[in-house]
């Protein structure tokens, strides 16, 4: 009835957001709320053990960084140049670390492809591509449309299956 690959799938979904349980709302659906307290519980249970897992190292420095304006300050200071590679790859909460890491002044890259976004199942939220230049005023795009890697036959493959994508930024 609570397959562990679903209560694992639910509470890293929600730390990706940002959320502790005590913050996902339960809609008055009962699996959701069964799901909340599993998520309480582990909460609990890692915190009495001393236990963290992936998520978890992501979520307590983004709060470690919101909550801290010295601490924050600091490594806006020291990061000045920041760059990130397979930027469609990455999730809500990473979105938000580069949201707070990059002060004025600093200098951000960001290097993706939308049309090779393959890990939404891992919280991978291609969005952060589109929000990009909206989030971060003054952004400048460079598109990099030659391949050097791969033959004409299998870029035109690959054209032909992804022109069918309706959400995606074009070449």
């Amino acid at each position: 009835k609570w397959p562990a690959k679903k209560t694992v799938s639910f509470i890293n979904h929600h730390k990706e957001l940002g959320h502790r349980a005590s913050q996902v709302v339960a809609d008055h659906n009962p699996y959701t709320q069964q799901m909340i307290e599993v998520y309480e519980r582990y909460e609990a249970l890692c915190s009495n053990s001393g236990l963290v897992d992936f998520t978890e190292l992501l979520l307590r420095a983004y709060e470690m960084l919101q909550n801290d304006e010295t601490l924050r300050s600091h490594y806006q200071q020291r990061f000045r140049h920041i760059l990130v590679d397979e930027f469609q790859d990455t999730n809500a909460l990473q979105y938000a670390w580069l949201k707070l890491l990059s002060a004025d002044g600093s200098f951000l890259m960001a290097v993706g492809d939308d049309d090779q976004s393959i890990y939404s199942w891992r919280g991978a939220k291609v969005e952060n591509m589109f929000a990009f230049s909206q989030d971060f005023q003054g952004a400048h795009t460079s598109r990099l449309e030659q391949n050097y890697r791969s033959t004409s036959n299998i870029l035109n493959a690959a054209n032909e299956v992804i022109h069918f994508n309706s959400n995606r930024m074009g070449k």
